[in-house]
């Protein structure tokens, strides 16, 4: 007969018997935790992106490997892998061998299977000497393969697309030449390049407007800015060579504003500014640039616009010749700044100091060959001899430069120096002295 204090003590082990094997399978057995929900695996994509936008490899390749630990046949997180891998270089092989035991465990999965053979074209295309260590015909490989492939999936465009693709590449002889030495290829790259730059021409400037518009209005991404940027010049082109200046200037402007550190937005902002004298447009352009770069050229480039439109403002001009005396860094800029400073001087009068500037000018550029410099020069000495009005040295300037070697120790001051500045300039560019000749006569 069992006692009292026995039965209790049997119940005991019993109750304990239930809940040990529980809380030991609980700790034990695979948690939910390590099989990712597709919520999960989207989590983890995205976070993975964000650390190769902001370049932290190691990170990302972390989100990566932790998808393909739970999820093995997931295809995006071997696209992800690949792009953190090939940070460092010669990782061909070390990614390849990923892929191929991906395959191997899951020899079903479509797309394992194309990111592999892709990978065979590139390196097949690409570094010879690894792909001759895999296989010396390493694109026939892969021909073969996706052959394969493609006769179990007839409908699937991409893939009949990768097979046309590496069947123009054998009859290329791809894997044989170099593709920087194979015709063919260069070629069919160039073909490539015009028909992508032609994607849009069938397109009307409206559908380009209403296109443009609908790409600004999206939330807001990285890889968008560059199609919203070529937009913007096609549109500014196109405007211009139908001669709508007005809508050029107005795509122009909005292209500026929208990203003002932009060179091409900044050039065509500055060129139709000036072609319809929009001065106000050209002002305010020139100082957010010089604003934004604060280097030496964008304080010549506001200067310029700033002593042609706001002459008056001379305290402005003032500090700009300061920011680019502080800025300058080689001889060009050196010249550069001490032209402006005559154009200042003589702006205001100033025709003694304007006078001794050009004459260190013309003492240190006598006899060299370089045209555009001569002329700066020369465009300087006219404005001078306007200004002080000498007139009769103005109405010949064209003469002395182009009968410059005879004239070099002409009697007059004035002449002579003109003449040895010029006697070296290279006359085979006519457009030289047609330019010269323009400001003469606007003078």
């Amino acid at each position: 007969m069992v006692s009292r204090k026995r039965f209790l003590q049997l119940s005991a082990l019993s109750a304990g018997a239930l809940l040990i094997p529980s809380y030991f399978f609980s700790k034990n057995s695979p948690s939910p935790q390590n099989s990712l929900t597709n919520d999960d695996v989207n989590t983890l994509l995205k976070n993975a992106k964000a650390f190769c936008k902001e370049k932290k490899w190691a990170k990302a390749k972390g989100k990566y490997e932790q998808i393909i630990s739970s999820r093995p046949q997931e295809a995006r997180a071997y696209d992800g892998l690949r792009r953190c891998i090939f940070q460092k270089p010669k990782q061909e092989s070390a990614y390849l061998e990923i892929l191929e035991n991906a395959v191997q465990k899951y020899p079903d999965n479509k797309d394992l299977k194309q990111r592999l053979y892709s990978q065979y074209i590139k390196m097949a295309t690409g570094n010879k000497k690894v792909s001759r260590l895999k296989n010396s015909n390493l694109l026939s490989v892969a021909q073969n393969k996706l052959s394969e492939l493609a006769s179990r999936y007839p409908e699937d465009q991409a893939l009949q697309h990768q097979l046309a693709k590496v069947n123009k590449l054998i009859s290329f002889k791809a894997g044989e030449i170099h593709h920087k030495k194979n015709p063919n290829i260069k070629q069919q790259h160039k073909e490539n390049q015009k028909l992508f730059k032609a994607r849009f021409d069938q397109l009307t400037n409206d559908e380009l407007s209403s296109k443009l518009t609908l790409l600004k209005n999206k939330p807001y991404k990285k890889e968008r800015e560059n199609h919203i940027r070529e937009l913007y010049l096609i549109l500014i082109k196109r405007n211009v060579k139908n001669h709508s200046s007005d809508q050029a200037i107005q795509f122009a402007k909005e292209y500026h504003s929208l990203y003002p550190k932009d060179r091409s937005a900044v050039y065509w902002t500055r060129r139709l500014g000036k072609q319809k004298r929009d001065f106000q447009t050209l002002l305010s352009m020139e100082e957010k640039n010089h604003q934004i770069r604060q280097n030496f050229w964008s304080a010549t480039s506001y200067f310029n616009a700033a002593k042609k439109h706001q002459p008056s403002n001379t305290q402005k001009l003032q500090i700009l010749l300061s920011e680019m005396e502080q800025k300058k860094t080689d001889e060009n800029q050196e010249f550069v700044l001490q032209c402006k400073k005559t154009d200042f001087y003589l702006l205001q009068n100033q025709t003694t100091e304007a006078e001794n500037n050009i004459n260190s000018l013309l003492n240190k550029k006598s006899g060299i060959r370089n045209t555009s410099v001569i002329d700066s020069v020369n465009i300087l000495v006219i404005k001078y001899l306007k200004k002080t009005n000498q007139e009769h040295l103005t109405q010949k300037y064209l003469y002395l430069v182009i009968n410059a070697k005879d004239l070099t120790t002409s009697s007059d001051p004035w002449e002579q120096k003109i003449a040895q500045l010029n006697q070296n300039r290279n006359f085979s560019q006519s457009s030289h002295l047609e330019k010269l000749q323009k400001f003469l006569n606007k003078v």
